[in-house]
């Protein structure tokens, strides 16, 4: 995806306003408190907005994520030392983690059902038993029930997203995001880059099936709130092996 390489620098800028991650950070703290979490391991960290919380909140903290662009952002702010290149499919820790998170959003590109379970039994392997995995997710049935195929315009700052969906349902619940990122100059929009994604959404019970094939237990449910697409906060527990 074009947004998380050449466009990695208009993504840190805007999407720091277009999520609340304070709100979030603030979530995924208590969550882990209840669990009594001490070391947490984040796919899809991006830019390390959430990352920055985490170490600060005393938390020892390993980032991944898939882009190299991202991850350069993340390390000018933070040390190098708690991010990693990898994938959700293969990477692999010497070290065994309280707890993963997969954030962001970033589990509606797996776009296909042999992905998401081979990203769920890979984290598996590098999860504590009883250790707990938390993601967000879109939720299929709303977002299916009534498709809206309009253009929408965020505007941030300078920056401007236009972006458009449409159904794709060749893989399970997807659909094409196309957008296109401008800047505001002088009262005229330059363009900086296009962006075209499959994203896919979830239905509830799909997830738990996941889950149970990957060795985890659904605990909780619990609705999101988004600027876009409504979704859903999973809690899941890694059974004992």
């Amino acid at each position: 995806m074009n947004l998380y390489k050449n466009l990695s620098v208009v993504y840190h800028k805007m999407y720091q306003s277009l999520f609340d991650y304070d709100k979030e950070f603030d979530f995924y703290s208590t969550v882990l408190h209840n669990f009594s979490v001490k070391s947490v391991l984040e796919y899809g960290c991006g830019t390390g907005n959430l990352a920055s919380r985490f170490l600060t909140s005393g938390f020892e903290y390993l980032g991944i994520d898939l882009n190299r662009e991202m991850l350069d952002i993340a390390k000018k702010n933070l040390p190098n030392d708690n991010f990693v290149l990898g994938n959700l499919k293969t990477f692999q820790s010497d070290q065994k983690f309280d707890c993963a998170l997969i954030t962001g959003r970033t589990i509606s590109y797996l776009i296909n059902n042999e992905e998401v379970l081979e990203s769920f039994k890979s984290i598996a392997k590098n999860v504590k038993n009883n250790g707990v995995l938390i993601f967000d997710a879109i939720d299929a049935s709303s977002m299916f029930e009534d498709f809206d195929e309009e253009k929408k315009e965020i505007t941030v700052g300078n920056y401007v997203r236009i972006g458009t969906s449409a159904p794709n349902l060749k893989t399970g619940w997807t659909w094409d995001w196309s957008s296109e990122y401008f800047e505001k100059k002088e009262n005229e929009l330059k363009s900086l880059g296009k962006d075209h994604a499959v994203v896919r959404a979830f239905i509830k019970d799909e997830i738990k099936l996941f889950l149970a094939m990957s060795g985890f237990e659904l605990l909780e449910v619990i609705d999101k709130e988004t600027y876009m697409w409504k979704s859903h906060y999973y809690v899941a527990r890694k059974k004992q092996s």
